[in-house]
């Protein structure tokens, strides 16, 4: 997404009065039955690139917005320059974004090993937890990919939630680990985005 369509969808956002959550209040409400304001979005941002801190930051920060990031933990490991940094990752934190896992290595998930899974699964967790201070309890699945052995998985490793790359707007506390989402991409304009937003669609 170019840096200037962004930055016109979260102001489009700001000024119709919509609030961004975090995964924690959309499971919440949908766990308590809580209501949640009435035009709420959770933003959410895949693999932790380092634009995220360059660009997105300083218009959701403008608008009093915050996101989701979900890392690919070896990566910010590694240092490479693409991502953003534990630093760069806690600082979000700290102002109010949730740091989420998206797996050790962005590997698949669908048909691995029990073993393999876990590796990336709760490695992933345990990383994201030492580095922000805090246990995380979202999880992303590379590629939308996933099985019945991962479904199993989350909620022993303490998760409360996953997001696939189905989409969709509806959530029930039941599909809490298959949520879906609306995706945004580099040509979605923003008469398109808008109809997302409103319609779903």
């Amino acid at each position: 997404v170019k840096p200037e369509d962004f930055a016109a969808q979260m102001t489009y956002l700001a000024e119709h009065g919509y609030t961004t959550l975090s995964l924690y209040d959309l499971i919440d409400a949908l766990a308590t039955g809580r209501a949640l304001p009435e035009k709420s979005v959770v933003v959410t941002f895949d693999d932790g690139y380092a634009g995220i801190f360059d660009h997105a930051m300083p218009v959701m920060r403008q608008w009093n917005q915050t996101g989701t990031v979900f890392v690919i933990t070896e990566f910010v490991d590694q240092g490479r320059a693409e991502y953003l940094s534990w630093p760069v990752l806690k600082y979000l934190w700290e102002i109010g974004w949730s740091i989420e896992p998206h797996t050790k290595t962005h590997a698949g998930l669908q048909g691995l090993s029990y073993a393999k899974q876990l590796y990336e699964m709760l490695g992933s967790i345990e990383t994201v937890e030492a580095n922000i201070g805090a246990r995380p309890r979202f999880f992303n699945y590379p590629s939308g990919s996933y099985d019945q052995t991962t479904l199993d998985l989350a909620p022993q490793l303490g998760l409360w939630g996953g997001v696939t790359t189905q989409g969709g707007w509806y959530h029930r506390y039941d599909d809490r680990y298959t949520l879906t989402r609306l995706r945004v991409t580099g040509n979605t304009d923003l008469l398109h985005f808008i109809e997302m937003v409103e319609y779903g669609r």
